[in-house]
């Protein structure tokens, strides 16, 4: 009996140790994950409506704001600086939207604002994308009805969109900035999704 009592108590040992890695790793994901939320700006384009029409402007705006990349993405050394940066450009954004859809035979009109926005979980390539509150480039078509295209424009993992022939991890080498290895590790281990999963949960429940 003694015996059995020995391993019953290494079985609980060794479900405690299990259950304290688990919340620590879960806490160490809430804690990352909202300094990804701090990190990154989005980027968000509304089309004006789900014609095919619309949708097909909605991408012809995103090619040639994204075209101009080598004047958007610079590399940025914060989320604060992007955010900054682009924030003074609005009137050029605003510009290019705006000629793309006149060039396009469209009287529609762009609004281009940084706003604080709630988005969903997304996934870019390699790297998934929590679900938080993020800081958005966000460019409204017309009345904005219709369905939106999300990318991450800091660091830019849109700039593979306008065709530049960079990879992922080429890009949050160079532009990476704020972001740590954990977070980065988060965003791309197949490993932590569960985790990531759990971690989002959690974080709204402390939001309330």
């Amino acid at each position: 009996m003694k015996k059995n009592y020995i391993a019953s108590d290494s079985a609980v040992i060794a479900a405690i140790m299990a259950i304290s890695l688990l919340i620590s790793g879960i806490f160490t994901a809430v804690s990352s994950e909202k300094h990804i939320e701090e990190s990154l700006v989005r980027l968000h384009i509304l089309a004006n409506s789900d014609s095919e029409l619309d949708q097909q402007l909605k991408l012809r705006v995103r090619d040639a704001v994204l075209a101009s990349s080598d004047e958007l993405f610079e590399p940025y050394s914060s989320s604060e600086e992007a955010e900054e940066a682009l924030s003074g450009q609005l009137d050029k954004i605003k510009a290019i939207a705006d000629s793309t859809l006149a060039e396009n035979g469209c009287d529609d009109r762009t609004v281009c604002e940084i706003t604080s926005m709630d988005i969903d979980r997304r996934e870019y390539g390699e790297y998934t994308v929590p679900a938080g509150r993020y800081t958005a480039l966000r460019i409204t078509i017309g009345e904005g009805k219709g369905h939106n295209w999300w990318c991450v424009m800091y660091p830019p993992l849109c700039v593979p969109c306008a065709g530049v022939d960079m990879t992922d991890e080429e890009i949050m080498e160079k532009y990476g900035g704020e972001l740590t290895d954990e977070d980065i590790e988060l965003l791309t281990e197949e490993g932590y999704k569960p985790r990531l999963y759990i971690a989002e949960l959690i974080g709204g429940l402390l939001e309330k």
